[in-house]
């Protein structure tokens, strides 16, 4: 009988449409520069996910697909292979059936890991097929039981004969080689890599280590909130917040003064970058970890933000155009500069210069020159933009305006033929204007730069997995004020929580965001001072939709809740 070939990888992701005839070229050319196989080459490239190629691989080789996340490992079979060998290779051996060993493998075609693997346990080797990402975070979980024990044991440690914990935040001296040589124990090592592999895992975007007067605290910023993680014996704060200053390379032996620093570790196949802040309070030393995961960026397009269509529309519009302003608003932590990284990115060729200025950089973007803000040396936001106008930009990102000689010079750059991105903090789109009004720009100089303002806020995303379908009363509805858009067929969901979403009831986050096109009544309105409030009137005629308008509606679509829209739009 004849042996029927198996397909290739390639013709699974042609035929699934997970890729085209065109990708194909761009990751062969990716190959040759890089020398990657083709699974990894087209997850690097953003072309499929990793999901994806496991499906193809799945398909193509015949064997199950194994979502992990499912599964509740087995010690007794965990056992079967050495701690060293499973981290070291990414495999997780999941069941034991007579001499048949059943292990997930990212990459089952490694023939060689599999005749070790054999060689190690005896028994013949079945693989099935997960992410790599999966493979890791199982990795992590299991292994981390252990440095519970650790922990335990530095508890009582931490404990005196009176059953007290020792503290030692009032000691006026510090023992920098004992700070160290407590900071570099394996114990406290583990339980900072813990907490850094657990905010990557969970999706953090911030990280705060709290001291209190008997504890330190850990907290998690995940969507925009901040969710208490577990806390840590006093004992240990010292070791942890120098440990973190040590990768910082921040001066342990300062406790007075705040501290900035950064440092990148590789985790989940993926490179994630920390900035680091302290501070000095009562107890103690507070430490604030940032999250910079260039894979979300490398992924992030200005189509993925989950703008409304009248407002990307106009966005769009807006960065294709040769010069003038560009303003997003917003609180802090809002998204504004994942927004102006995502248009700069859809603007970025070989034949624009492109510049800008940070405080700090938080992300390293390809093909864009990218300079740090340094106002204990004199780099200030004002001295690095005249600077860059020597330097022949075509389109310069202002991280933020700060002060008028700022804006003075950010807006004359606008009307001298460049593309300026910049950012304010104002409740909404016409705000933007009356605040560049107020810090002393001349009003013929907003007129003639600005092209668009945007508002935005950031949303949650109602988990898929657990979202429960209710009719809100008609109290809540009226609270909100949206009882005349809500009828019958409208279906409302209420987020309860899961495994998926660590309990939260929410996944993910989008902007939403209120787009302010610059026309010419504006402009006219601009040079005669209008207040915020006749402005404001003038773009709702002109056909700019409300940012409260714009969440409703990815509500009434089930993508978020009316909590969601209570939350980042307020009530009426």
């Amino acid at each position: 009988m004849a042996k029927v070939a198996k397909v290739s990888l390639v013709d699974v992701l042609l035929r699934e449409k997970f890729i085209t005839e065109e990708d194909l070229e761009k990751v062969k050319e990716y190959q040759k520069k890089n020398g990657a196989s083709f699974a990894n080459a087209v997850v690097k490239l953003g072309l499929v996910t990793e999901e994806q190629v496991v499906i193809g691989l799945a398909e193509q080789l015949g064997i199950p697909h194994v979502k992990l996340s499912n599964y509740q490992l087995d010690p007794e079979v965990m056992d079967l292979l050495p701690e060293k060998v499973i981290r070291e290779n990414k495999v997780v051996p999941l069941s034991r059936s007579g001499n048949t060993l059943t292990v997930a493998m990212a990459n089952p075609l490694d023939v060689l890991l599999i005749d070790n693997l054999k060689a190690l346990t005896g028994c013949k080797i079945q693989t099935v097929v997960s992410t790599l990402s999966e493979i890791e975070q199982a990795i992590a979980d299991y292994y981390s039981a252990g440095m519970v024990k650790d922990l335990e044991k530095l508890i009582e440690k931490s404990t005196g004969d009176d059953g007290q914990l020792r503290t030692s935040q009032d000691e006026t001296q510090v023992d920098l080689t004992e700070a160290i040589r407590e900071a570099e124990e394996a114990p406290i090592i583990r339980m900072v890599n813990l907490i850094l592999s657990r905010a990557i895992r969970e999706r953090a975007s911030d990280v705060h280590i709290e001291p209190f007067e008997k504890k330190l605290q850990v907290r998690f910023r995940i969507d925009g909130v901040l969710y208490p993680i577990t806390s840590f014996p006093k004992r240990v704060q010292n070791a942890i917040v120098s440990r973190i200053k040590i990768l910082s390379d921040l001066d342990i032996a300062e406790h007075r003064l705040p501290q900035d620093g950064r440092f990148r570790i590789k985790a989940y196949n993926r490179d994630v970058d920390f900035r680091v802040s302290t501070i000095p309070t009562r107890f103690g030393e507070k430490v604030v970890l940032r999250l910079l995961d260039k894979a979300q960026l490398m992924g992030l397009t200005i189509d993925k933000l989950g703008l409304e269509e009248n407002v990307l529309e106009k966005f769009k519009r807006a960065i294709q155009q040769p010069y003038g302003m560009i303003v997003l608003t917003g609180p802090t932590s809002c998204g504004k500069s994942t927004s102006l990284y995502a248009a700069i990115k859809a603007i970025n060729t070989p034949e624009k210069n492109i510049l800008t200025i940070e405080d700090p950089v938080e992300y390293e973007m390809e093909g864009v020159n990218q300079v740090q803000v340094h106002e204990e040396i004199g780099l200030t936001f004002s001295r690095a933009l005249r600077s860059f106008l020597r330097q022949d930009p075509d389109i310069i990102m202002l991280g933020e305006m700060r002060d008028s000689e700022t804006a003075d010079i950010g807006i004359k750059a606008a009307l001298t033929g460049h593309l300026l991105f910049t950012t304010l903090h104002t409740n909404n789109a016409p705000g933007a204007i009356t605040r560049l009004l107020n810090m002393g720009v001349e009003p013929f100089l907003v007129a003639g730069s600005l092209l668009f303002v945007g508002a935005q806020r950031l949303m949650r995303r109602v988990c898929k997995k657990c979202a429960v379908p209710y009719k809100p009363s008609p109290k809540l509805l009226e609270e909100l004020g949206i009882q005349d858009r809500v009828d019958d067929d409208i279906i409302f969901y209420k987020a309860r929580g899961c495994a998926h979403c660590n309990n939260t009831g929410y996944r993910g986050r989008m902007a939403v965001m209120e787009a302010l096109e610059v026309d010419d009544e504006i402009r006219e309105l601009i040079i005669q001072r209008a207040s915020e409030t006749e402005i404001r009137k003038v773009a709702l005629a002109n056909g700019m939709v409300p940012l409260r308008e714009n969440a409703l509606t990815k509500v009434i679509r089930g993508e978020s809740t009316l909590e969601e829209l209570a939350r980042i739009a307020g009530t009426m």
